[in-house]
Parts: C-alpha cells; structure tokens; sequence
C-alpha cells in the first residue's frame, strides 16, 4: 500500500480483495448476465404498479457491496466529491444516456476531480459514482412514488365525497318535490330548481379546485403534482341547498380529473424512468462482476 505522505505516488489500481480469489464484493464473480427489472404491465392498477415499482428499487449486491466498500475504506472527503458527481449522473440515468456515453463522461468528470489518478483508477472510481447514482436515482423514485400513493388516496376520498353528494343531492331533492333530474334541466334552463326555492340560503362553500401544485423532483428531475388537500364535506343539515352541493359536487369532479390526468402522465413518466433505470444497473452490475475478479490494490489519494 502506498503511503499518504505521498500523493504523487497513487497506486496502480483502487480496489483491493479481501482474500485471494475473492472479490471486495463478497464472493467469487460470476459472469451470469443480469436480468432487467420487469416494468409494471399495462392495465395495472396505479396502487399495484406502484407497489411493483417500489420492490424493484433495489441494487444488486454487485453494486451494494462495492458502495459498502468504498464507504469503509475511502477518505469522507472523497465520498463527498464522488456523491457530487453522482447527482449529475443520475439525471443522465433518467433521460434516457447510454451507458457507454454516461460512462466516457463520467470517466472524464472523474478524472478532473481527481488528477491523480491513473487512467485504470479513473474507470474504477466513475464505476462507485456511477453505483452512487443508481442509489441516488433510487431515493428519488421513492420520494415520487410516496406522492403518487398519497395522491391516489386523495382521489379515493374524492370519489368517496362525490358519491356521498350524489345521495346528499336526491334527499334534498326528494324533500322539495323533485328529482336530481330536475336539477339537471333547471341548471342548463338558468332557472331556481324546486329546491333551491324551499332552502334558506346558506352560506357559499369555498372554491376547492385549484391548480395543481407541481413539483420537480431533485435528482432526476421529474415532474409530479403535491397531493391537494381534501376537506370534509359540510355537515349535513346546515341549510346547504341542492343547488349549492350540485356546484360543490362539479368542483370536487373537476378536481379528481385534473388529478387524474396528472397521475397518469407521472405514471407515464415513472415507467420510462423504471425501464431506463433497470438497463442501467444490469449493464453497472455485469461491468462489475466482470472486473471483481481482478486482485487490486488499495490506494489513498482519493481525497
């Protein structure tokens, strides 16, 4: 091992073996291919997609065993600077790069951030940020996805409200003499259904569709929408007049559609990203199990 007192005398290669014919990562390499993660199929419910997705967030132990690695034994300062180029990787990992491209480029960013390096230690190191940028391509699906499950039961609660105003709508109705139906035709005609007459007024119900809050996630810059929030409903013989809960009732309809199609365009979104991110990690652990076999030693000057 080479001294520290001496940077300008990296060592050879970066990794080392922990034992003779063992890789760092924990065994024996196979060169068996990886299998890409299946993306959820297509008529899926969003809650069991998500669900699918998030099982698949996971790194291969070729991947985490080397990240362990370089956490023990390299300096905190030079996991810092390798996390920082991994954050730009990982945007890469989303829209779609190459690996090869992604890997050149991550090779050159490497080696500026650590001009000591040989070329050899350049490629072995860009492979650890490019295993940081899958972790980091992963915490930030999780944070997409927790919103899209939250989201999903937001509209269940809609769904729920409408259905509870559309009963709310008949009695009142019932009670004036008239049916939902009239409602309807009254609405379109501009005149007073029957019982909008019989009601006292009530006091108006404050606006509830709003435009959606859109949020971009940090590192691979997706789009989503914040989850809205859902007020109750008003009590129930508060003086709330057919036509007044028909006006609340549209708005609640107008809400869920905007959620709706905001969903599915984020689900869209989510499977690209998945299928892109499964590619990726099956070409990382492959390139990974390939070179493990090799006896490396450990160098210091990654600082």
């Amino acid at each position: 091992m080479k001294s520290t007192e001496n940077p300008a005398q990296p060592a050879i290669l970066l990794f080392a073996l922990a034992a003779a014919g063992l890789s760092v990562f924990g065994g024996p390499a196979s060169s068996r291919s990886v299998t890409p993660l299946q993306s959820p199929i297509q008529g899926r419910s969003a809650d069991a997609s998500i669900e699918l997705w998030q099982k698949q967030l996971v790194l291969t132990p070729e991947i985490s065993a080397r990240l362990a690695w370089a956490h023990k034994a390299l300096a905190p300062s030079g996991i810092r600077k390798l996390e920082g180029l991994a954050v730009a990787s990982a945007s890469e990992i989303a829209s779609g790069t190459d690996f090869a491209t992604l890997q050149k480029r991550t090779d050159e960013e490497t080696a500026r951030a650590f001009p000591g390096l040989s070329a050899s230690d350049v490629s072995a190191t860009a492979l650890i940020v490019l295993g940081m940028a899958a972790k980091d391509a992963n915490d930030d699906l999780r944070t997409v996805m927790a919103e899209m499950n939250a989201t999903n039961q937001a509209k269940q609660r809609l769904r729920d409200q409408i259905r509870q105003l559309n009963d709310w709508i008949s009695q009142e109705m019932s009670k004036a003499g008239g049916k939902s139906s009239d409602l309807e035709n009254s609405r379109a005609a501009g005149a007073q259904p029957p019982a909008s007459r019989a009601a006292q007024p009530a006091k108006p119900i404050p606006a509830r569709s709003a435009a959606l809050e859109k949020r971009i996630s940090p590192v691979l810059h997706l789009e989503y929408a914040k989850t809205p929030e859902v007020p109750p409903l008003p009590p129930r013989g508060s003086g709330t007049t057919a036509q007044t809960l028909k006006s609340l009732q549209d708005n609640l309809k107008g809400k869920l559609d905007g959620m709706n199609e905001m969903s599915e365009m984020t689900s869209l979104r989510l499977q690209m990203t998945m299928d892109r991110r499964a590619k990726f990690i099956a070409t990382l652990s492959n390139i990974m199990k390939k070179i493990g076999t090799t006896q490396e030693t450990v160098t210091q000057n990654i600082k």
